[in-house]
């Protein structure tokens, strides 16, 4: 394809400014490319993409499964780039590019392993023609930025090319129709043995049959509307092709075609059970051996800005990301701590540093969320600390909270000192992905570290 002069002049351009940036310690994960994207807007569909692009989207989950991907095909000689470290929108995208290619707009890697936020699906997909796609979920999100899941399911729909190969979770009936005309394979997890299924949750963002609009009958679910289901009029969820039977020593029992198959977990959570099940999925489909995947599994832990523990003054500090302005994120993450055993206290952070600076955050979204998983009397304290505290406390006492065991303090670093260690065995830390400033000044208080560390 022969390429507009404008092209070149971005390309040049945008390497100028990266090197700049870098000089100057910024990232230029995504300003290069927001830029360029002014300049010339149809940038994106002249780049001569590596032999392989994959791209990972999804609600729920994108960022570790792009991540696990990356790690797999790293692992097994593929040369990759990726987003890994920010910028999954339009203009991430572009920068992303624009710093790896050449002059002339190729790549002298062979494979590109994209994160794409969903939104952003009608100004890439068309564009990069992704060889696949893996969607992990499509699921309910902040109102503000994602309407609601039939929205995105059409923003999606609608801009996948044909050529694309299709890496879908078949317990999810919203994302599992995606381009129902082409290729696909279907990951998914049989009900197991011994699980905390979630059927208290507020949510359920499907219940009537997409073909008829009658109600749908679960066979069963694992939390909001992911699991098996039918409907009298013949529609039901599709047979999985990498289906999920059993977690036994942390490790995922899978079958595929009969055979069973083994991957290490970086996690027990239902929701990285389905992380690595996408993940293997794509990596079997794209033709990597069972060996291949399992040893590259097997080396494969959480990144710690999803997960994290440690001790602390003798006792467990477990930290888990909570999806800003997203109900079934902090949900879960409310579940996974009313699962957890002994007397626990926990510290919430989820106020979205990132929107505050352009927009004024619309909290609709915590009356959503599972506040009520954390009534038990075993969480002896919940510390709420933010601008909109009072708020949280609340959607809390609404929830059926005992109100004495409250505390709300304006400045997210002053958490700690509401802590009172005698009561808990384990103190649990929700926050959210743009606070990681106040989670790291919380950190270095609790081991003692000089405090106020960026």
């Amino acid at each position: 394809m022969k390429k507009p002069l404008k092209f070149y002049i971005s390309v040049i351009g945008a390497k100028i400014l990266i090197k700049l940036m870098r000089l100057m310690k910024r990232n230029a994960t995504n300003l290069p490319g927001e830029l360029m994207l002014i300049f010339y807007p149809d940038l994106l569909k002249y780049f001569d993409m590596p032999e392989n692009v994959i791209v990972v989207t999804g609600t729920n989950g994108k960022t570790t499964v792009s991540n696990m991907i990356g790690n797999i095909l790293t692992k097994n000689g593929y040369d990759i780039i990726n987003n890994s470290f920010g910028g999954n929108v339009d203009t991430g995208i572009a920068s992303l590019l624009l710093d790896n290619c050449t002059l002339k707009g190729g790549f002298k890697k062979n494979t590109a392993v994209l994160e794409v936020d969903e939104r952003s699906a009608a100004r890439v997909l068309p564009n990069i023609k992704p060889d696949w796609l893996v969607c992990t979920n499509l699921q309910r999100d902040s109102m503000k930025r994602n309407a609601h899941t039939e929205f995105i399911f059409n923003v999606l729909n609608s801009n996948i090319p044909e050529k694309t190969k299709l890496i879908l979770n078949g317990d999810d009936l919203i994302s599992g129709r995606l381009a129902p005309e082409n290729q696909r394979t279907y990951f998914g997890i049989e009900k197991l043995e011994n699980e905390h299924p979630t059927l208290d949750n507020i949510i359920c963002d499907i219940v009537n049959c997409p073909v008829c609009g009658n109600k749908l009958e679960f066979s069963f679910r694992h939390y909001n509307h992911i699991g098996r289901a039918s409907c009298g009029c013949g529609f039901k969820s599709p047979d999985i092709d990498f289906d999920v039977r059993a977690v036994e020593n942390s490790q995922a029992v899978i079958m595929h075609k009969g055979s069973e198959e083994r991957y290490n977990l970086p996690n027990n959570r239902i929701t990285d059970l389905y992380n690595t099940a996408a993940a293997v999925t794509f990596s079997r489909e794209f033709g990597l051996s069972y060996e291949q995947v399992s040893k590259a599994m097997s080396e494969i832990k959480v990144v710690k800005s999803r997960y994290d523990s440690f001790k602390a003054g003798g006792k467990d500090v477990l930290i888990s990301l909570a999806k800003g302005q997203n109900p079934v994120a902090v949900s879960g993450v409310c579940d996974f701590v009313r699962h957890e055993s002994g007397n626990k206290a926990v510290i919430m952070i989820l106020e979205d540093f990132y929107d505050a600076k352009r927009t004024s955050e619309n909290i609709a979204w915590i009356y959503e969320t599972d506040f009520e998983f954390l009534k038990g009397d075993d969480i002896k304290q919940i510390i709420v600390g933010g601008k909109r505290a009072d708020d949280y406390m609340v959607r809390l006492l609404i929830a059926g909270v005992d109100k004495s065991k409250i505390f709300c303090c304006r400045n997210e670093t002053d958490t700690v000192s509401f802590l009172k260690p005698e009561l808990y065995d384990k103190l649990i830390i929700m926050y959210d992905l743009f606070n990681v400033v106040s989670l790291n000044n919380i950190k270095a208080q609790l081991t003692g570290e000089t405090e106020g560390r960026k």
